[in-house]
């Protein structure tokens, strides 16, 4: 896929983003920022748990991230120690944030940084030795999974086409 393409794709999602929704989704039509972070979260976790039994394992992992930060979120608002348009814009900032309001203490932010930090992309990065292991010993090679089209260059992966 080309830089070109890419850019335009970008631009289609802005536009897309910029467009006001006409529909709310039933749940989150309200209008208390503090009430509608806490039901973003409700969702999240609500979704994490119908795909787990799928086995979307990536997910549900990412999901339930999210839902503790707008849980977190919901309390910063609850309590005027922050606004929509002051969301701290990282996922380690809302943490801190939420000690630094009295929340929680600076060691429980710092707890949920390293466990978002440290624990969420390891869980599947950890698992790579094994499943190259099972590969070799299985005589399988990776490749055989991808996407047709699917090609790989020396730094770079992209679908054909």
């Amino acid at each position: 896929m080309s830089s070109t393409r890419i850019e335009h794709l970008i631009d289609e999602v802005q536009a897309a983003f910029d467009r006001r929704p006409t529909d709310i989704e039933p749940g989150l039509d309200v209008t208390d920022g503090a009430l509608l972070q806490l039901r973003k979260a409700c969702r999240l976790l609500a979704g994490a748990d119908s795909l787990r039994d799928a086995r979307y394992d990536t997910l549900v992992i990412e999901a339930s991230f999210v839902a503790i930060e707008r849980t977190v979120e919901f309390r910063l608002f609850e309590q005027g120690a922050m606004q929509p348009d002051d969301l701290p814009g990282t996922h380690p900032g809302v943490y801190r944030e939420a000690a630094a309001a009295g929340i929680f203490s600076e060691a429980i932010a710092a707890d949920l940084e390293d466990l978002w930090r440290d624990h969420r992309a390891k869980t599947y990065f950890d698992l790579l030795p094994r499943l190259k292991t099972r590969e070799s010993h299985h005589g399988i090679s990776g490749r055989s999974n991808r996407p047709s089209g699917f090609k790989t260059h020396t730094s770079q992966a992209s679908l054909a086409g």
